[in-house]
């Protein structure tokens, strides 16, 4: 706002912001007094929850472009919407306020910012339909990138040069000159970045013609490119191509290539905002005076901060195209990288083009923006990616600020650098590079068997001698030039025992090579005998240049050439077959202790390996297994071993020799892990290798196993009642209430998905059976000759009822019974069940039968009367009344 204000006095802004709810922030009302509309700007809180974006349009068309509220009836009109997601919880649509008559004329730009918006299909699409146009549609990762894009709608709102079509300046404000070139065929280049309302261009004036030629897009091309930002140029074998950068174009930058027909190509950007074509660079790398490539510039590419970055591009059949990107060093997020690009000659002497990179916001000093330059290499197929060096101004004891805002190169016999900085430019002259490989020679490379101990080792001591040389291959020493080597040994680097040692040896040895003395003196070291008499003794040499006293290098080491070399002594194996041991151990005999893991249930897996070697000495033997994600290892004895994170165990068989009819057994206990898995079948791979003749691998063998989950639920069930007995008369007269309760307890620790199936059978021929109910209500009911069955799922410890009534006709015979029988079943291919047994439940239906005869009862309480008289009688006659009455009274007497 206040930019444009600056520029346009009629320009008047409003702002409204949606979320849940739709309020104008800023009314056109409100611009008279403009410190005081941008402090109420300033203050705005952002709403939150819902987008309702067409709404938010709606309210724009019928609260703001209003004459009640400021506007005005013939002024332009602009609707930039700024969103971070699509649109949600609105009732208006897009197409309904879009096709109003009120947003006729209008001018729409629609900028999405963030994941939300950029990484959703559906979004983009609404966020184009709002804009109108592609063109008009913008978007950015974050709202810090937004400046470009506001800088560019800013030209929009004012208008530079005449704001309506057909008002501006052709080329009156072109700036001729902004940028100049001069090509291979003599033809010279002036950038015109003000031409045609900023779209810009490029002037041309070829040799021994008068006529300029003005080079440019086509006339719809959108205003404020700056085309002509920079130029360059490219010549093969058939043609010339002229080059010009459009930094601004469509806000994501471009570079223009016209041909001599003036047929063109665009190269676009890749991120708004990130100035790509502010520098070119078209590159011949092989000096063969042909462009091979061109380096793009776009100094504002942002990730972080604004770090920029250097496009490559190959020339191919007259075309370019992609061919990587160079970068600075990632710890600097603000560096502008980019900022200058030159061709610097041949720095390292390899024959191919280098390139120098200016970065002038890096910061190493804590007061500001020193910035640096970087140096990359060019080579047979290119361009290196990696930069070869890092040049700051901290390097060479200099305080400057924006060092490498411009670079270029000079000189015939030797290369130098000139680097811009504020206020001055600096300097710098390159130093050659050779490339030095050394050579490292040992008089006798091979300790004999019978050295191999610690007791005889001192007879050995004059036998190892080494002769260091260091050969120049690349720029070789010239005449009485003299390099000032430095370099250190390392005995035997890789083990902490040494093998060797060297007592009047200098940790650090200087030695000064020239064109005629390239070796040093010989050292010679001692052999203190081995414990590990397998693997080599290793003998490690690094070595830099020194600068000299003077303190002005002479030569600079290839940085891409290692400054280190191995030599290795080996030891005499004791084998049958001379110079090749070959060693025999199987995997045979190993097996699993089970063919099925089941989880939550297997406490153990294990493999035990008993390895013999029936061949000769076998050197540094490993076995390496490899086990899946289920299982983790306990413990594994007795051997040495270690575990990595990619699931496998290396096993130190022996180490360092497993000597022939050795034997050795490794017992390796894995332990299943707790959760459920997923796999129904496992593998664990078993590798024996052995180091006698390089890594060889001696045995393999695959261990199948299959994979199950536990499921430990069980059944019991009853009946209620469990006997029907039933007489003659009751039959037919009523029915009876019969239930049925299954009950599944236990663990389904894995939610097996269980089905139930209960079967009622019966086993009657005059009896009915009908079932009223069954819970839990998802169970499935079906009936088939005489027999239901009842299906349900279950995950949970659950109980079943199954609520019947029977109907009794008639029972013949006392084998009557009815059969409810419920079964479990599950995926076995997943889940393994622990004891679980089917469940049978029988109720057993009896006939009882009432005797009814009145003539015996009779006869039978007769008998019984005459048999109780005769008794009488006969106790009587006896005189059993008489005589108790005589001792009563014999009892009345004596009181």
């Amino acid at each position: 706002m206040k930019n444009v204000w600056t520029s346009c006095f009629s320009c008047n802004f409003a702002i409204v912001q949606y979320g849940s709810k739709i309020r104008t922030e800023l009314s056109l009302l409100e611009n008279d007094n403009g410190t005081k509309a941008l402090n109420k700007v300033k203050s705005i809180k952002q709403a939150y929850n819902l987008t309702r974006t067409a709404s938010a349009l709606y309210h724009v068309l019928t609260e703001v472009f209003v004459p009640e509220n400021g506007s005005k009836n013939n002024s332009k009109k602009m609707i930039i919407l700024l969103s971070d997601g699509e649109m949600m919880g609105d009732n208006r649509t897009l197409e309904g306020v879009l096709n109003m008559v009120e947003m006729t004329g209008v001018l729409r730009f629609a900028i999405g910012v963030g994941p939300l918006v950029v990484n959703k299909t559906r979004a983009i699409k609404q966020m184009v339909q709002i804009s109108g146009d592609e063109k008009r549609y913008f978007n950015v990762s974050n709202y810090a990138a937004l400046e470009n894009i506001l800088s560019s709608l800013e030209q929009s709102i004012i208008g530079i040069e005449g704001i309506q079509k057909g008002a501006g300046f052709h080329l009156q404000l072109a700036e001729a000159g902004f940028s100049s070139h001069l090509t291979h065929e003599g033809s010279l280049l002036f950038g015109a970045v003000g031409a045609y309302d900023w779209s810009g261009g490029i002037i041309m004036k070829r040799e021994k013609e008068k006529i300029v030629t003005f080079l440019n897009a086509s006339t719809e091309e959108p205003r404020f490119s700056y085309l002509g930002y920079s130029v360059t140029s490219a010549h093969i074998a058939t043609k010339m191509l002229y080059i010009s950068g459009a930094p601004r174009y469509n806000l994501t930058g471009a570079v223009f290539v016209f041909d001599e027909t003036f047929e063109e190509e665009v190269l676009p950007g890749d991120q708004v905002g990130s100035y790509f074509g502010a520098v070119l660079l078209a590159l011949d790398v092989d000096g063969d005076e042909e462009t091979d490539h061109l380096l793009v510039g776009a100094p504002h590419f942002h990730i972080r901060g604004e770090e920029g970055k250097v496009l490559v591009f190959r020339l191919h059949q007259g075309r370019f195209e992609r061919d990587g990107a160079l970068h600075g060093m990632e710890k600097y997020d603000y560096a502008r990288f980019g900022s200058a690009i030159a061709s610097i000659g041949d720095v390292d002497g390899n024959k191919h083009m280098d390139v120098a990179v200016g970065a002038p916001l890096e910061t190493d000093d804590p007061t500001g923006p020193s910035g640096s330059i970087y140096i990359f290499n060019g080579f047979k197929e290119g361009l290196k990616q990696r930069h070869s060096q890092r040049i700051s101004p901290s390097d060479f004891g200099m305080k400057l600020v924006h060092f490498g805002q411009a670079v270029s190169a000079f000189g015939s016999t030797e290369n130098f650098i000139s680097v811009g900085s504020e206020g001055g430019a600096t300097v710098l002259k390159t130093l050659r590079v050779i490339i030095i490989k050394p050579k490292l020679n040992v008089k006798t490379d091979i300790i004999p068997l019978v050295q191999q101990t610690n007791d005889q080792s001192k007879q050995y001591d004059e036998l190892i001698s080494l002769q260091v040389c260091f050969d120049a291959r690349k720029n070789k020493i010239i005449n009485n030039e003299e390099l000032l080597i430095e370099y250190q040994f390392d005995l035997d680097f890789d083990k902490e025992e040494k093998r060797l040692s060297c007592d009047n040896c200098q940790k650090t040895v200087n030695f000064t090579m020239t064109s005629n003395r390239s070796c040093p003196d010989p050292i010679k070291f001692n052999f203190v005998g081995c414990d590990d008499c397998f693997s080599p003794i290793k003998i490690k040499l690094n070595f830099t240049l020194r600068a000299p006293s003077n303190g002005t290098p002479v030569r600079v080491l290839d940085v891409f050439s290692s400054n280190e070399v191995i030599q290795e002594i080996q030891f005499e194996k004791e084998c049958k077959e001379k110079g090749r041991c070959q060693s025999d151990i199987s995997l045979t005999d190993s097996k699993l202790s089970t063919n099925t893991v089941i989880i939550g249930f297997t406490e153990t897996l294990n493999i035990t390996f008993t390895l013999t070697n029936m061949g000769d000495n076998s050197y540094m033997t490993t076995l390496t297994l490899t086990y899946p994600k289920i299982l983790h290892t306990k413990k594994i004895e007795p051997v040495q071993y270690e575990v990595t994170n990619d699931n496998q165990i290396l096993c130190k068989l022996l180490h360092p020799n497993f000597r022939r009819d050795a034997q050795v057994t490794v017992n390796v206990i894995w332990q299943p892990v707790k959760e459920k898995s997923d796999l129904t079948n496992a593998t664990i791979s078993a590798v024996l290798t052995g180091g006698n003749n390089g890594t060889q691998k001696l045995d393999s063998k695959i261990y199948s196993f299959g994979v199950k989950n536990a499921l430990a639920v069980q059944l019991k069930g009853k009946a209620i009642p469990q006997r029907f007995s039933v007489t003659e008369e009751e039959m037919s007269k009523e029915n009876r209430e019969l239930q049925f309760i299954f009950e599944l307890f236990g663990k389904n620790e894995y939610r097996a998905k269980i089905n139930a199936t209960i079967t009622i059978k019966k086993e009657v021929q005059n009896t009915d059976l009908k079932i009223l109910s069954v819970k839990p209500t998802n169970c499935t009911l079906s009936f088939l000759e005489s027999t239901y069955t009842i299906a349900c799922i279950l995950t949970d410890p659950q109980v079943i009822t199954i609520n019947t009534e029977t109907y009794i006709r008639d029972i013949q015979g006392n084998n009557e019974k009815i059969i409810a029988t419920a079964q479990l079943t599950f995926d076995e291919n997943v889940y393994e069940g622990i004891d679980i047994l089917k469940k049978e439940v029988v109720v057993i239906l009896s006939k009882m039968t009432v005797v009814k005869s009145i003539a015996p009862i009779i006869c039978g309480s007769i008998g019984g009367l005459v048999f109780l008289i005769i008794l009488i009688i006969i106790l009587i006659k006896c005189g059993f009344f008489r005589r108790r009455h005589k001792l009563e009274r014999v009892g009345s007497s004596h009181q």
